[in-house]
């Protein structure tokens, strides 16, 4: 049971939109939208996904699209970097991401890796308070991926995402949400550079903490997202093979 028993109306009320606010419209995507390994180094990706967002909070649920814009950067062998965008409320992430096992056969096999981001948000103030709000987030995604041939991979991602949101107003409230979500996603090649990736989402509120209220363990918030990726680029050509002139 949580510790918001007995608090006034008009509290409760700030503070489930505060919680609506920075877990669902402002916080974060849950979307992985790859593989579970980096691009091939030395070449870019550029990563296209619409997708719809909901999210459930105390019986008021909120349906919107998104669209996320990114690209990649194959920086080595087992590492990348990446950096996106999601619109309507634009918000910005950076992440890495690191391969701890490969696959001796990229046909079958198992593939590990993970993904550590942060991202940042702006919300500016509305009409139940005028002071914009700072969303600031962090990431550590585990990917888990099923090569099937072909190229095509099932990526299956668990995560933990711990986000920070303060006020810009003098006795603004600062909340702290600690979310878990898990991404299954699939990655299918279509050319030798364009991939198509449909992917679902869900995440669930585990602990809140808002300034003034206290915390409140295993809230009762989830989110989804359902995803498609457009992935262009980040596999290397082939080197071109010498053939011997017959004369």
């Amino acid at each position: 049971m949580g510790v918001f028993n007995g608090i006034r109306e008009r509290d409760w009320r700030l503070y489930a939109s505060l919680v609506l606010l920075v877990f669902g419209l402002g916080g974060c995507s849950i979307a992985t939208l790859g593989t579970a390994l980096p691009i091939d180094p030395g070449t870019s990706q550029v990563v296209v996904a619409p997708s719809v967002v909901r999210v459930a909070l105390s019986g008021k649920p909120y349906t919107g699209p998104q669209v996320e814009l990114g690209g990649r950067y194959g920086v080595s062998k087992n590492v990348d970097i990446g950096a996106r965008v999601w619109l309507p409320l634009p918000g910005y992430a950076l992440d890495t991401r690191i391969a701890l096992r490969r696959s001796e056969d990229r046909e079958r096999g198992f593939d590990i890796g993970l993904q550590p981001g942060v991202s940042y948000i702006y919300v500016p103030g509305g009409e139940a308070d005028s002071s914009p709000l700072h969303i600031a987030s962090a990431t550590l995604p585990v990917l888990l991926g099923w090569n099937l041939g072909g190229g095509k991979q099932l990526v299956v991602a668990p995560k933990l995402i711990d986000v920070l949101s303060a006020s810009s107003s003098v006795d603004g409230k600062a909340a702290n949400l600690l979310t878990m979500a898990t991404t299954v996603g699939f990655i299918w090649p279509l050319t030798s550079n364009f991939s198509i990736a449909p992917e679902v989402g869900i995440g669930k509120l585990l602990l809140g903490t808002v300034q003034g209220f206290g915390s409140d363990l295993w809230m009762s918030g989830v989110s989804g997202q359902v995803s498609i990726g457009l992935l262009f680029g980040g596999h290397a050509q082939p080197p071109p093979r010498c053939v011997p002139d017959p004369t």
